[in-house]
């Protein structure tokens, strides 16, 4: 049994792709590669670049191959993968194929011996290859070391860099390869060749449970084989149970429906999601992750539609979500993403994680009651129709009067229960005070009477439905009455036009 132990290989190696039409995700710098190849311009230095698991090194070990196939009498874009040399460079310890950590191999002496030994022909190649990974590792000294071989090498070197970190590679390096941005590879690619690797496997796996190991992947596809390695070894079947149980992930239906209690506005019920999600076992980073992803996707729901491919998410969860967008606006969505995100970000590292995680559902859940004053009037200017229009005053309304330096600004008296008086602020809703009369010309300062916008009772249930106008109206108490525009201040002539009355 041991044994049996000691000879079994990790799925990322057990299917690491071997020719460039196996290549998952990178498909357009296979084709690239090719035609060089085909078109006899090769290249002497190449820089690939790109985050973890996203087959860089797979990548390079096809280019090797493909340049010292000997089934073929040159360079091939087909190499056979069963002579010598294709079989000893796709297990990395071919004599004419180098391969350098950076990391380890970063000082000046390591690159010294390189190029000592790079005026050798190869052994049995027709190219000596050097493949370094994480390059940017390797130090400014050695970097001007190797610039002189670099671009100059003897016409049987190769080299192929690979960094994780391109910009802490040298200008001079970079400007004497060919770079290669490898890109993450999207989840629906990635979950599709983990079905086929499980199906080569035997292995009975749910669509459902390889899309979230894909999801979870962030891109790599190492990462995923890795996560499939483990899942693998836990059972004889994965499925989406087992996932959520490895990764520690909430379940999609968990995450909807604290989606909904939001949407609802019922914070109780929200916290109580929150509580259960947690008590499963999902980490209070995870749980933030989600609730903005969950926000995000369906922010793009509601911007691209419910069929964009920018939404990664199964088909029937991805209904859900679509279903449950339609219950807020856009500018909301975006709002809640920034909340979720701002809540990621404090949970890490505070002793106060999750009271800070539950007052920013507490938030979402009751957006409504968390208005700023200038947004306040921003919106009640946009609903007199002024900023709605132009995004500017309307038309014939002055801009608000600011005091000279030094003198402070007179507070705008509102009315009491017992008056009749309207705070008009240019241009916004006029709201009458609890009695509802309408302002008497006796009760309007000498200012130019501004222009009055009749309401009909159905324009002002509509705008008290407004959380804006409700908010003012609960604050101060009263009724809409109608809806003004400051009126221009008179011609003057000899006179200097005096400011609108902030009274």
């Amino acid at each position: 049994m041991g044994a049996a132990m000691s000879e079994y290989l990790v799925l990322a190696r057990k299917y690491r792709s071997g020719t460039f039409d196996e290549v998952v995700g990178q498909e357009a710098i296979a084709r690239t590669l090719v035609s060089a190849i085909e078109r006899g311009r090769i290249h002497h230095a190449y820089l690939f670049t790109g985050t973890r698991g996203v087959g860089k090194t797979t990548m390079a070990r096809i280019l090797a191959k493909a340049l010292n196939c000997l089934s073929a009498d040159g360079p091939t874009p087909h190499p056979c993968g069963t002579c010598s040399a294709c079989v000893a460079i796709a297990r990395g310890d071919d004599i004419d194929v180098v391969e350098i950590d950076g990391a380890s191999n970063r000082g000046i002496e390591e690159i010294r011996e390189l190029r000592a030994n790079a005026i050798f022909r190869p052994a049995r190649c027709r190219y000596k290859v050097y493949y370094i990974d994480e390059v940017h590792q390797i130090t400014r000294d050695a970097f001007n070391a190797l610039l002189k071989t670099l671009e100059e090498p003897p016409p049987h070197v190769k080299f192929i860099f690979a960094t994780t970190e391109p910009e802490r590679v040298p200008a001079t390096i970079l400007s004497r390869c060919q770079r290669f941005d490898f890109r993450n590879i999207p989840t629906r690619q990635i979950a599709a060749h983990l079905k086929h690797i499980c199906q080569a496997e035997k292995v009975a796996a749910d669509d459902d449970a390889l899309f979230r190991v894909a999801r979870a992947a962030d891109g790599s596809m190492r990462d995923a084989l890795s996560l499939l390695d483990q899942l693998l070894a836990a059972g004889e079947k994965v499925s989406d149970e087992d996932v959520v149980r490895v990764l520690g992930t909430p379940a999609d239906e968990r995450v909807v429906a604290l989606g909904r209690a939001i949407a609802e506005g019922a914070a109780a019920a929200a916290l109580a999601e929150l509580d259960a999600m947690l008590a499963a076992g999902v980490s209070l980073a995870t749980a933030a992750s989600a609730l903005g992803e969950l926000f995000r996707n369906m922010m793009l729901a509601a911007a691209c539609g419910a069929d964009s491919e920018l939404i990664e998410l199964p088909d029937a969860h991805r209904k859900a979500v679509a279903e449950l967008a339609k219950r807020f606006s856009t500018p909301a969505l975006v709002q809640a993403v920034a909340v979720c995100q701002n809540a990621a970000r404090a949970v890490r590292g505070s002793s106060l994680a999750r009271a800070l995680l539950e007052a920013a559902v507490v938030r979402l859940a009751e957006a409504d009651k968390f208005i700023d004053p200038a947004s306040l009037v921003e919106r009640l200017e946009a609903l007199s129709g002024g900023a709605a229009r132009g995004g500017g005053p309307a038309p014939g309304a002055r801009a608000p009067y600011s005091p000279p330096a030094g003198e402070k600004k007179k507070p705008i008296p509102i009315g009491d229960s017992s008056a009749a008086g309207v705070a008009s602020a240019p241009p916004a809703a006029a709201i009458g005070a609890a009695g509802g009369r309408r302002p008497a010309a006796g009760d309007v300062p000498s200012a130019p009477a501004a222009p009055v916008r009749s309401l009909s009772t159905s324009d002002r249930n509509n705008l008290a439905k407004d959380p804006a106008v409700r908010a003012v109206m609960d604050l101060f108490g009263g009724q809409i009455v109608d809806m003004r525009a400051a009126a221009a201040a008179p011609d003057a002539p000899d006179a200097e036009a005096e400011p609108a009355a902030e009274e």
